[in-house]
């Protein structure tokens, strides 16, 4: 298999994985719709779901040179699979469901996991981890769009089932990954995982990655709202998002293009700066050209800086630990963001979100700056 057949696979697997991610809105929605549960209830399904992905590769993290990623993930996808079709038919069912979410985000999350450890192993990561959020951002757009049109006709059951056929059809294709790293030729065992999670240059790096994060689901969680007090019509703020999200496609291909050609933390900066360039759009605007230049810049940035933070964190270690503990501090920022969001937001103050999003991109800047210094240094 070539070098980007591996890519296209691997692709293809981890977005599976993501699913839920991907679908989030409209799955929050057509739970509202479809079962007992409360939006609180319905939302609490997600944020039980993506932890128990944070814990599961924070927990391969710790062992990621001795684990079989072909057989974690068989399992993993099982986990996943048996989940989601436990999710289909007990909606009306709010603690069942819970726990349920949160055993099949374990699955996920492992899933997940081993797959940006996979790529990790490849030579020209970059481009690897660049058609990955290429191909989530298309699926996501996919997804949003046919969902809601035939949610009456899935209904619950058959949007998890539909989830648990695609982990069935991950499950099937497990058999291209890798398996153990100390097995691989030219291991390296001179750096453990701990000693590898313990350095600078990774804690900096992951720490970076869930500031990074946070900083995007803040500003994300109220970015509808300020298209709102703007008194923009529901047409004109829904089409601005849209075209944002479709605006993720191209900023993550391009690195499929540019590759590490240019390093990583000298594109990173790039992509913070063109984020701030749409958040200062935004405080300053107030027509539907502002509004739409300011999200189109923030869903270019977005997906253009996820490919570049893999691959710095993966080349700190090549055998996936700290690419998996990237993973699992950017799945905790990200919920955390919404609650520093909703502090911010005090009296309908939506410029003090965006402000606070700012600051936390420079933050997340800061540290991958210094992740790259260190990871000179050691």
């Amino acid at each position: 298999m070539t070098l980007l057949q591996r890519f296209g696979v691997y692709s293809v697997i981890g977005t599976i994985s993501l699913m839920p991610l991907l679908v989030l809105p409209a799955m929050i929605g057509t739970l509202v719709d479809e079962t007992a549960l409360s939006e609180a209830q319905a939302g609490w399904s997600a944020s039980l779901n993506f932890f128990g992905g944070a814990a599961a590769a924070l927990a391969m993290a710790l062992r990621m040179h001795h684990l079989d990623l072909r057989r974690v993930a068989i399992l993993a996808f099982t986990v996943a699979a048996l989940g989601d079709l436990a999710s289909a038919f007990t909606g009306n069912h709010a603690t069942v469901f819970l726990l349920i979410r949160l055993v099949a985000g374990i699955g996920a999350g492992a899933a997940y996991t081993v797959v940006v450890a996979a790529f990790a192993r490849l030579p020209d990561v970059d481009r690897g981890y660049g058609l990955f959020v290429t191909l989530q951002f298309i699926v996501s757009g996919l997804g949003l769009y046919a969902l809601p049109v035939y949610s009456e006709v899935l209904g619950v059951e058959g949007m998890f089932l539909s989830i648990a056929a695609l982990d069935v059809a991950g499950l099937a294709m497990t058999r291209f990954l890798p398996g153990r790293a100390i097995d691989a030729p030219g291991f390296s065992g001179l750096k453990t995982e701990l000693h590898v999670l313990l350095a600078w240059a990774t804690l900096l790096g992951a720490l970076g990655f869930a500031i990074f994060e946070a900083a995007n689901t803040a500003q994300f969680t109220y970015v509808e709202r300020l298209g709102v007090s703007l008194a923009l019509t529901d047409q004109q703020v829904g089409s601005a998002l849209l075209i944002a999200s479709l605006a993720g496609i191209p900023g993550a291909f391009v690195i499929v293009l540019l590759g590490s050609r240019f390093g990583r933390v000298a594109p990173l900066t790039l992509g913070i700066a063109l984020s701030i360039c749409g958040l200062l759009t935004l405080i300053t605007g107030d027509s539907f050209a502002s509004y739409l230049l300011g999200t189109s810049l923030m869903g270019f940035s977005w997906a253009f800086c996820l490919p570049y933070i893999q691959g710095l964190l993966a080349e700190l270690d090549p055998h996936g630990s700290a690419v998996a503990a990237g993973s699992a501090s950017s799945t905790i920022g990200g919920s955390i963001g919404p609650g520093l969001a909703a502090l911010a937001v005090g009296g309908g103050s939506y410029t003090r979100v965006l402000g606070l999003s700012i600051c936390l991109l420079l933050a997340a800047l800061a540290s991958f700056w210094l992740a790259s210094r260190r990871a000179v240094m050691d």
